[in-house]
């Protein structure tokens, strides 16, 4: 489906009354303490489909930029296929994405992994609304589905997946360790939880100049988590998923890959005459200047880790 679809024409007028009630949302969710649902609001009211930045793709992260990567699109499909690729998706895998976003990476996996089926669970609705309409049209309703549900209480039964995901929406869970929960709880036996996930950068590895902020260090923990208890770096996201019971456990940083060549791309995009349309806040934040104030404080990660093979094992 053409992404331009999701894209409705607006005058300047419509334009401007959105970026309007899209600053309101982004004030609020920031200033206002245990918003109900605030990362559903986000995705529901702000971070919206003409806010995006792909040209033929609804991609939501920030890409995984290899030598030769041109493009946010690339960048995404780039990202999705390290996760599936550390998943190890193939055609027996029964695959659980949580939060899945506007469905690009199922559609990936589906076409170029074929899975058994892939189950997008998201906590906003229009997200799923778009996701599952998006997968009809692309032929893929037999394959991938969408349903509501938060990751703190995955609508799955207990060993009905093989492969638990979530790519770059484990930050904006309530609790991450209760999601390591809940994926081990629907894995089999054998099963793999792949995520890529934005955490703090663990503080000896912080520039000495950027440490002088405690403020911005503060506001920018509050703008990419949920909770203080998801104010992990790598080393104690190791541990948590341990905790959670699983083994083989490997959490390595791609964050080089990530937010230079992020950063050098969107600077260029958004001087295009088309990207009017993204709210001019989301253009601050998340170009050049925006990122320089928040990408010194945070890492980019990728974990795997294993259910253990037999049920018996001790969590």
């Amino acid at each position: 489906m053409a992404v331009m679809e999701f894209r409705d024409s607006e005058s300047s007028a419509r334009r401007t009354a959105r970026w309007i009630r899209e600053w309101g949302w982004f004030a609020a969710l920031l200033f206002v303490p245990r918003v109900p649902n605030r990362f559903s609001l986000v995705y529901d009211r702000i971070v919206t489909a003409p806010n995006s930045l792909g040209e033929e793709s609804l991609f939501l992260n920030l890409g995984y930029w290899e030598d030769g990567t041109q493009d946010f699109d690339q960048a995404g499909a780039a990202l999705a296929r390290l996760v599936a690729t550390e998943a190890r998706i193939g055609s027996d895998d029964v695959v659980v994405d949580v939060g899945c976003g506007l469905g690009d990476q199922d559609f990936l996996w589906a076409k170029e992994f074929g899975p058994k089926r892939i189950t997008g669970v998201n906590i906003s609705a229009k997200q799923i609304e778009i996701s599952t309409a998006r997968a009809a049209e692309l032929g893929l309703g037999d394959v991938v589905a969408y349903v509501h549900g938060s990751a703190n209480d995955l609508p799955q039964s207990d060993a009905s997946a093989t492969k638990v995901t979530a790519l770059e929406s484990a930050l904006h869970f309530p609790s991450r360790p209760r999601f390591f929960d809940e994926a081990f709880r629907v894995l089999e036996p054998g099963g793999r939880l792949v995520t890529a996930d934005v955490v703090p950068l663990a503080d000896e590895h912080v520039p000495s100049e950027v440490k002088r902020s405690r403020t911005k260090r503060i506001l920018v923990h509050r703008i990419f988590t949920t909770a203080r208890e998801n104010n992990t770096n790598a080393k104690q996201y190791r541990q948590a998923l341990v905790t959670a019971g699983f083994e083989n456990v490997r959490v390595y940083s791609i964050r080089d890959h990530v937010y230079p060549q992020y950063t050098e791309y969107v600077s260029r995009r958004f001087e295009l005459p088309e990207m009017r349309r993204i709210n001019p806040m989301i253009r601050r934040f998340f170009g050049r200047k925006g990122a320089s104030l928040w990408a010194p404080w945070l890492d980019y990660i990728v974990a795997v880790a294993d259910k253990p093979q037999t049920e018996g094992s001790p969590r």
